[in-house]
């Protein structure tokens, strides 16, 4: 199994990039295309070849070519099921959603096995955005064939999709069970153990599936991540990182990804001018794709391009509703540019579109709190996320964090210290420090001062512990744990370690302004 990323052009008329898990790695496309268009053209009767040739077009993206191949097949072989389900994929993933069900019904109506009925049935419950009926209809198919990989896989996926992290986990861990040396559960699994914030097993698995299929863009996309947020981009650690790039430019040319992932590793470096320059070529290349207006924003508010980051993220906001972190960043960006009546409809219309992820719940209690003074309805509405993720420690951090900024800071700390039980205990985890330092300034608030204490050491110790893994964070944590214990000249050391490594906006700003006043 390999993953490959292919450039898409939607029914709308915008581009975005769609990555496929194939059964190998393509191998000289173009010249095996041309050899079953002719195949095909001289034996218009045959199907075997023709399938062939619809399964090289869906590797390479050409999907509108792929489905009329695959059309045409299914009129010589009506009973082939997997080219039902081919078909129901394609319709899927570009948003023709009743055509997608159609196919879908296509296969369920033919097919034998109970076992793959639920699996069928949990992708049209995908199809019309009934998550929770997709999640059973898989957990059925599980529990027919526990021994089968695909349905934990797609089991999953379901639970990622909802931002379940905790139940993806348990189901990526039966399909490596099954098959230990599956890359793509590896990779999701990594990508659930960061969900939770265990970031060192989640490198575990990273490195694994690197070990077991250097080549896979995926794998690389994610390492290439780390390596970025560890700010490993100097001296020969630099060039290690540079050589993923740019192995991973040369397969993937078409990833918006990782493109974006060049333009950071520019900024990290210290050149913002050529990662400006590269943003813009960028955004030229990409201009009818979304994600990359997305990303095109984020550059820009990332390096204090406001008015910029605000036109980026409302076009890549107009082009596509689907993504509910372009919503999550137009909550972020607008305020700063002071749109904040804009938000009201904005957090409307996310809740309408995304109920099931706990994320955005407490996104919009956080704006309604903090910018519309809704106080009430913000509280509720970040409350909602602990519904929906009971044994997320992110749920519950986002609560208390909105409690905090009501100024309920009583409640506040016992939400927070909830949460904290939820942590992955043996390791470093991503939300210690900030959380500890949010606990120490509602202790602050509320007039204990031992507690005040208490919890900016525990921050300043998880902020040692994770250097390794996110050095500005951690810096910039360690620098504010360090000045409220009352050292100064260490915490300028950490705030200064923070800036020397490219921390991003609002961070940056906030830190050279304490660091004037030192």
């Amino acid at each position: 199994m390999t993953t490959n990323v292919v450039e898409v052009m939607l029914p709308s008329g915008i581009k975005t990039n769609i990555k496929l898990t194939l059964e190998s790695k393509p191998i000289r496309q173009n010249q095996k295309l041309e050899t079953l268009v002719k195949y095909v053209q001289k034996h218009p009767s045959g199907w075997k070849k023709r399938l062939e040739l619809a399964d090289l077009l869906y590797s390479m993206g050409e999907w509108e070519k792929a489905i009329s191949e695959y059309e045409q097949v299914l009129n010589q072989q009506p009973k082939l099921i997997e080219i039902w389900l081919k078909l129901g994929k394609i319709f899927q993933l570009i948003g023709l959603t009743e055509q997608a069900i159609k196919a879908y019904e296509g296969a369920l109506i033919i097919c034998p096995y109970e076992v793959i009925k639920h699996h069928i049935m949990g992708l049209i419950d995908s199809c019309k955005n009934q998550h929770s009926m997709a999640i059973d209809s898989m957990r059925s198919a599980t529990k027919l064939n526990p021994n089968h990989a695909a349905h934990w896989l797609s089991l999953g996926l379901s639970y990622l999709r909802i931002e379940s992290p905790i139940n993806a986990l348990q189901a990526f861990d039966q399909v490596l069970k099954i098959n230990p040396d599956d890359v793509t559960a590896l990779n999701y699994n990594h990508d659930a153990l960061l969900g939770i914030g265990n970031i060192q097993a989640a490198w575990n698995n990273l490195n694994r599936a690197f070990n077991i299929a250097p080549d896979d863009i995926g794998t690389i996309e994610r390492i290439i991540t780390h390596r970025l947020k560890q700010r490993l981009v100097k001296n020969e650690e630099g060039k290690q990182t540079w050589q993923l790039i740019r192995k991973a430019i040369q397969l993937a040319p078409c990833s918006v990804n990782i493109q974006a992932l060049l333009v950071y590793y520019h900024i990290f470096t210290g050149k913002l001018a050529k990662a400006t320059a590269i943003s813009q070529q960028f955004i030229e290349e990409y201009w009818h794709n979304p994600l990359a207006w997305y990303y095109y924003a984020r550059f820009m508010f990332h390096t204090g391009q406001f008015q910029t980051a605000v036109t980026a993220i409302f076009k890549a906001y107009q082009m596509y509703q689907k993504d509910w972190e372009i919503y999550r960043l137009l909550c972020e960006i607008l305020p700063i540019v002071d749109k904040v009546d804009k938000l009201r409809d904005i957090v409307e219309e996310m809740l309408e579109y995304f109920p099931e992820h706990w994320s955005v719940w407490g996104t919009a209690g956080q704006v309604l709190v903090e910018h519309c003074q809704e106080i009430e309805a913000g509280i509720s509405f970040s409350g909602k996320g602990i519904e929906l993720q009971p044994q997320l420690a992110d749920a519950w951090f986002y609560h208390g964090r909105v409690l905090a900024l009501a100024g309920k800071h009583s409640e506040a700390i016992e939400i927070l210290k909830q949460g904290w039980q939820w942590l992955p205990t043996k390791d470093v985890c991503l939300q210690s420090a900030p959380v500890a330092g949010w606990l120490a300034e509602s202790s602050n608030a509320i007039g204990d001062e031992i507690n005040y204490q208490y919890w900016w050491k525990i921050a300043a110790n998880c902020a040692d512990q994770m250097v390794n893994f996110d050095p500005t964070i951690a810096y910039y944590w360690q620098g504010r744990a360090l000045a409220a214990l009352g050292n100064k000249t260490q915490a300028k050391q950490a705030y200064q370690q923070a800036l020397s490594q490219h921390l991003l906006y609002p961070a940056d700003m906030e830190i050279k302004g304490i660091l004037k006043s030192f």
